[in-house]
């Protein structure tokens, strides 16, 4: 996929995850780096600007897929969707094997909830 995508079923999400899983998977190597960089040398070192320049291409890729970064230190990613009716954001982080939550709610209310299945 190359355009973001308005909306995912779960099995569209699911096809989607060893690009995600290997992209994600740099990401939290790359958010480790960094945080080590900030304790070396603080937000401003050209090691500081390369990390960040790379993050921002790998968030770049995710938005391509259609999905979304939410949190870089878990690896916690999702994908916009339709379920019974009500938009909701299906739910997946690194480690995970399949999309099997969704989220619930917005911003810091939002939380993590299995998947209704008939």
């Amino acid at each position: 996929m190359t355009r973001e995508k308005n909306s995912f079923t779960i099995e569209e999400a699911d096809r989607t995850l060893p690009l995600v899983r290997s992209i994600v998977g740099d990401v939290a190597d790359r958010w480790r780096e960094l945080i080590q960089v900030r304790k070396e040398y603080g937000n401003s070192s050209p090691e500081h600007d390369r990390i960040m320049r790379e993050l921002a291409e790998y968030i770049h890729e995710l938005k391509s897929i259609g999905c979304h970064l939410k949190d870089f230190e878990r690896g916690l990613v999702e994908f916009p969707a339709t379920i019974e009716g009500r938009h909701v954001q299906l739910s997946w982080k690194l480690g995970e094997s399949k999309v099997v939550f969704m989220s619930e709610g917005t911003g810091n209310s939002a939380r993590r909830v299995r998947i209704p299945r008939p």
